[in-house]
């Protein structure tokens, strides 16, 4: 497609690594593959938190690229609105509030002149607010379809549905949604988040159109359902797998210690755990963790962030962490840090307490499973290096991806929460998951693992010449009317 040079896309980031990863590659892929020359990427920020070492990472890497200008919004002093006890929720609702009208603010004084807009999924309150740029207009979903379609749908719902989402929802021609499986915006329909969530999802319906970080192999029957019309009118564009390269966001030493770790181990053999940068497990969990992969016999890799340093759970999400001093070690020293459990499994494993090199990990041939919290980042890796996951959903919608990965595209199998309100899992769950996956005499694992290994093959192709993701990124109109 021929590309005019006066071509200028202004992209617009919600905080959290799961959502700038896949936006970065995104500006990326829009200047790398010649979609169009000139991007500038605005991240959200907020005011007095330090700068997560994941988070670092990813951004120098893309400033040295030098692709595309990245410019920091001025941070929102969500302490100052809210408080310093507000949860995460709260904090996220004002983030969806207060971000669209901040970026117009910055790029008129800017006097910037883009000729397309893309904002992410949950800041698109953007898109009703800048219709005087007129420019076509886009939102991009770092999800799967299937959240897609709940979120395009949900004002449907919101009129039809009384009280409560205390049943299954139906969206035509998609999976239904067990209530259970919902992510936290959708529990309440009283809370503040749920109608900020519910502008989000109108400013949508307003877009020229959706882009959506999957592709049409992975999620075809969801796919064909958006393009039916009956759940939207707005073209959506499957561009996935948007994923970082190789060797990249890492630092060398620590890469190559892991590395290094992994080539003396036979082929498939070893589990990666990592329920991302933005979650910290409990004591109680950590220590029926090590006795579950204790149990198991396999060795492991553990990217684990300390529970001393930091509050379990996620509620430090929106800056995936703050960088921990603890040393990133193959070994470590018995420290009050952990539970004693985990230090008896050391001859088996390999600790990263830190950023893991993640995608270098999975790329991996000692690599055979993932237990994983199925952030959408993570599901988009694992099947691009064609490994199969253990499914451990924690918060969000990772629920969902859970439940799509398990019961429809058969790639994982899902572990058995006890309490939903601590995630905790018992060892012998853990244990059954990862002996399923990896057990070669395992009938539903043989299954699971040929699946996620054509899966990597297709996706592989869909970001070709002729790929099916590569074509729909190119699709996009550069005018309205075009």
């Amino acid at each position: 497609m021929a590309i005019s040079n006066s071509h200028h896309a202004a992209l617009l980031s919600s905080p959290g690594m799961g959502h700038i990863i896949p936006i970065l590659e995104l500006a990326k892929s829009l200047v790398t593959h010649h979609i169009i020359p000139k991007v500038t990427l605005f991240l959200a920020s907020i005011k007095s938190t330090v700068p997560s070492k994941a988070e670092t990472h990813v951004l120098q890497s893309a400033i040295k690229e030098n692709l595309f200008e990245i410019i920091q919004l001025p941070p929102l002093d969500i302490t100052k609105s809210l408080g310093s006890d507000a949860t995460i929720e709260t904090r996220i609702g004002l983030i969806m509030h207060e971000i669209p009208p901040l970026f117009l603010s910055t790029i008129s004084n800017m006097k910037l002149n883009p000729t397309i807009l893309i904002t992410d999924f949950f800041l698109s309150q953007v898109i009703p607010l800048a219709k005087n740029l007129k420019v076509p207009m886009y939102a991009f979903a770092p999800t799967n379809a299937w959240l897609l379609a709940l979120g395009l749908y949900t004002p449907t719902l919101d009129k039809e549905v009384q009280g409560q989402y205390n049943e299954p929802i139906s969206i035509p021609g998609c999976k239904s949604i067990h209530p259970s499986d919902l992510f936290e915006m959708l529990l309440d329909r009283t809370h503040p988040l749920y109608h900020e969530y519910l502008g989000t999802c109108e400013g949508v319906t307003q877009a020229d159109g959706i882009l959506v970080n999957t592709f049409n192999e992975l999620e075809p029957k969801t796919l064909a359902a958006l393009s039916s019309g009956q759940i939207t009118k707005v073209p959506v564009y499957p561009i996935g797998p948007l994923i970082r390269e190789t060797n990249q966001n890492n630092d060398e030493e620590k890469r190559s210690d892991v590395l290094d770790w992994l080539d003396k181990q036979e082929e498939e053999s070893v589990i990666y755990v990592s329920f991302g940068s933005a979650y910290t497990m409990s004591q109680e969990q950590i220590k029926e963790m090590a006795l579950g992969l204790e149990l198991s016999g396999k060795k492991f890799v553990w990217s684990l962030r300390s529970s001393s340093a930091i509050k379990p759970g996620n509620e430090h999400y929106l800056t995936a962490g703050e960088s921990i001093e603890t040393p990133s070690v193959s070994k470590l020293e018995e420290s009050s840090s952990f539970p004693e459990e985990f230090y008896r499994i050391q001859n088996n494993v390999f600790v990263i307490i830190d950023w893991a090199p993640q995608l270098d990990i999975l790329k991996h041939s000692s690599i055979g499973g993932f237990v994983s919290h199925c952030g959408w980042n993570s599901v988009i890796e694992s099947v691009s290096c064609g490994v199969p996951m253990v499914a451990w959903p924690l918060y969000a919608e990772q629920k969902m991806n859970a439940a799509m990965l398990a019961e429809e595209v058969g790639i994982a199998v899902r572990i058995e929460v006890q309490l939903s309100n601590t995630n905790m899992v018992r060892k012998e769950d853990i244990v059954k998951a990862i002996r399923k996956i990896m057990d070669k005499d395992d009938k539903e694992g043989c299954a699971v693992r040929k699946r996620v290994k054509e899966l990597k093959h297709i996706a592989e192709e869909a970001w070709s010449h002729d790929g099916s993701s590569y074509f729909a990124l190119s699709r996009i109109s550069l005018s309205n009317g075009e």
